[in-house]
């Protein structure tokens, strides 16, 4: 497995299956802001709600290759082995990026458990060996990288604007950038302060 981030704003992302398990993957997917088609002849009532809601669009069918065909993400989740199978296999041959929940071998994707500070994100996987030891990781890293790290991340991006607008030198360009990655402001928030005013007073604004 490659690990990759991928920006799935404008993409279709479609959820074979309307049971609790799907529930579950559309929980994760609607944290990043994105709209799920669900195709399933039956949802989970919480999967109804969410559609009440508008968070997600329901196709009330048992799933077939025209429900996928123009998806850029798919989860197979049916209660139909043969059927995720059959898709998962397809669905590969068409390009598409594809979750098969069940066997991972079957797909090309995988969803990690995911720890999110602002910026900051931070992905575990076990490559399917066991996603409960994801979670557990993940869940001890959340007292390491804990709320501070958004309002740094957020330090961070601002100043790394800031230098590539105004600073040309790679060498000078990189001397700020570690100072700036430097613990001791997220230690102490004050002291981002100063190191603006260092930054600005060097490269003011023309």
């Amino acid at each position: 497995m490659f690990p990759i981030m991928i920006d799935l704003a404008d993409e279709k992302v479609v959820i074979a299956g309307g049971g609790a398990i799907a529930f579950h993957k559309i929980e994760n997917l609607l944290r990043f802001g994105l709209h799920v088609h669900v195709v399933s002849p039956e949802f989970h009532p919480s999967i109804e709600q969410l559609a009440d809601e508008g968070n997600v669009t329901l196709h009330r069918k048992k799933v077939e290759w025209a429900d996928l065909a123009d998806a850029f993400l798919i989860m197979l989740v049916t209660d139909d082995k043969n059927a995720n199978n059959k898709m998962a296999e397809q669905a590969k041959k068409h390009g598409k990026l594809v979750v098969h929940a069940e066997h991972n071998d079957l797909g090309n994707a995988q969803i990690p458990a995911v720890l999110i500070r602002g910026k900051l994100m931070i992905s575990v996987s076990t490559s399917g060996a066991s996603p409960t030891l994801s979670t557990r990781i993940r869940n001890q890293l959340e007292n390491e990288f804990d709320e501070r790290y958004e309002d740094y991340l957020d330090f961070l991006f601002e100043m790394r604007q800031f230098i590539k607008r105004h600073i040309d030198s790679r060498p000078e360009r990189r001397k700020w950038l570690q100072k700036a990655a430097d613990s001791v402001y997220l230690e102490h928030p004050e002291k981002r302060e100063r190191y603006k005013e260092a930054l600005f007073a060097a490269y003011p604004d023309l």
